[in-house]
């Protein structure tokens, strides 16, 4: 039996939600629509990073839904990109990392996993499909095909070979290595926009199609292009309530390595990082302007569901951590998820949902059934669970070859991302790996996370009272509670399938 999408489903109403509007129900469609997925690189949604997305929240936001408590699978680039594009969880798709090694766009991947994306699913079930932009930031390496792999599933390809840059890089167009410099019309993100404008001109609307735009924002080196260069010259960051605070013993050992707090001289390097992510999206919230407009003008605009997310957070300064992701903090883990289209009224939710959810939801729109570790976020027997747990995972790296960063840590391989210009403070680590498992419902919000260390240390929090993660109740809380709880992470952290759903019947506070 196919699965037609009606509306998305809506939770009662939650203690942190802004508020939540119901959906009404949506007939099924007589055909499958279309869809644009956009994935950004590394925008967060906690530190306000929708704020340079006027058009994007105009369009999109506004015209449908918007998910407050997405969660990524892995705070990390390739593990979460795999996942959106398979539904699974890390353990079960087994890219752990950003490394060919660690499964990144590896011949593994390509061989086990790419044949079951819902590229693949969505192509075999009749759309005609686009990918511009990063893939995955291993993809194009010599080693496992170079440029002329073309995933499986996709008929038009434009895929970015290697990480996210903005200038003086190579696509692969449908197999062929093609290369940019760093004119102002080699922008990246310029050129997704003037790909999938070719794209959508040259439709013809005898099949549906699937369209993923990947643009490299707000990913590092935050080149802006030309036209928005100071566009946010007054903009700091945002001094949250955990921004360069002393770090005291309740967090784990990376977090707590000096210096903490950091320098006064690093203070302004964050501030520019800062505003140069914003000035980097500027042209992504253009690229979304462009492609709603000729959609619209297409007479497509209709048959046509937008989603917008990001792969995953990033912090700025948060407890003395200058720059990145890696952490199981709200500021790596949540990423905006916006989603508008047919049937779909403007409302705010803030049940759980995780970004293995992606799959599935586009699956539902396609009328196509397969197995993930995820749900649609369409409304098909009943509501978005109302009290749900989702999976995080992350495993850390170690340095690749001997550092030369200048820093005393230069001669430890098992830490790196370790920069002089920030104090030295270093990034990841080999052991800075965890589960967690992140709960939401009407009257809970807490997280629970164990590292894999010598001391399986613990941090958990009750969001609803420490929105910013201050105090580690890891070691406080109710035994009883802390054994439900490392109990519900094991059993996710090898559940397979629906089973990876994990809802409450009866809701119990961290």
């Amino acid at each position: 039996m196919r699965i037609q999408p009606g509306n998305l489903a809506t939770p009662s109403k939650m203690h942190l939600a802004i508020l939540l509007l119901s959906l009404n129900c949506l007939a099924a469609p007589v055909a499958p629509k279309n869809v644009v997925l956009i994935i950004t690189d590394d925008q967060d949604s906690t530190l306000d990073g929708m704020t340079p997305m006027i058009n994007t929240l105009n369009l999109i936001a506004s015209q449908g839904a918007t998910f407050t408590n997405c969660f990524v699978a892995s705070p990390i680039c390739c593990p979460n990109r795999a996942s959106i594009l398979t539904g699974r969880y890390q353990h079960n798709h087994l890219t752990v990392n950003n490394s060919i090694a660690g499964g990144c766009s590896s011949a593994q991947w390509q061989q086990s996993q790419e044949p079951a994306t819902f590229a693949a699913l969505l192509r075999n079930a009749g759309y005609r499909t686009f990918y511009a932009g990063k893939y995955l930031n291993e993809y194009g390496s010599e080693k496992v095909g170079g440029a002329a792999h073309v995933p499986v599933g996709w008929d038009w390809w434009a895929g970015l070979i290697g990480n996210s840059k903005y200038y003086d890089y190579s696509l692969s167009i449908n197999g062929t290595e093609i290369k940019y410099g760093n004119n102002s019309s080699d922008y990246l993100t310029d050129v997704i926009s003037n790909l999938a404008v070719d794209f959508i001109n040259g439709y013809s609307d005898d099949q549906p199609f699937l369209m993923v735009l990947a643009p490299p924002a707000p990913h590092a080196p935050f080149t802006p292009a030309d036209r928005h260069n100071d566009k946010y010259n007054d903009t700091k960051a945002k001094r949250t309530p955990n921004f360069n605070v002393p770090v005291h013993q309740d967090k784990h050992w990376l977090v707590r390595k000096g210096p903490s707090p950091l320098p006064s001289s690093v203070l302004p390097k964050l501030d520019e990082i800062y505003r140069k992510r914003w000035e980097t999206l500027l042209a992504v919230d253009e690229l979304v302007e462009n492609i709603h407009n000729l959609l619209k003008e297409r007479n497509l605009l209709n048959d046509t569901y937008f989603i917008y997310t990001s792969d995953n957070g990033y912090h700025v300064g948060q407890f003395s951590m200058p720059m990145d992701k890696r952490q199981p903090y709200e500021t790596d883990i949540r990423v905006p998820l916006l989603i508008s289209g047919p049937g779909i009224d403007s409302s705010t939710i803030s049940a759980a949902v995780s970004s293995v959810d992606i799959f599935a939801t586009l699956l539902d729109i396609a009328g196509v059934e397969y197995p993930s570790d995820g749900r649609t976020l369409f409304k098909t027997t009943r509501y978005l669970p109302q009290d749900r747990t989702v999976l995080i995972e992350y495993r850390g790296e170690r340095s690749k070859k001997a550092p030369s960063s200048g820093c005393p840590s230069d001669s430890d391989l098992n830490v790196t991302l370790c920069m002089k210009e920030m104090a030295c403070k270093c990034q990841d680590a080999a052991n800075n790996t965890f589960i967690c498992v992140r709960r939401v419902s009407s009257r809970f919000n807490n997280i629970f996370c164990i590292f894999e260390d010598d001391q399986r240390f613990i941090e958990a929090y009750n969001m609803n009272v420490d929105e910013y993660q201050m105090t580690n109740i890891g070691y406080t809380m109710n035994k009883g509670l802390r054994y439900r709880s490392i109990k519900r992470l094991k059993r996710m952290a090898v559940c397979r399938d629906a089973e990876c759903v994990f809802t409450h019947r009866i809701a119990k506070e961290i």
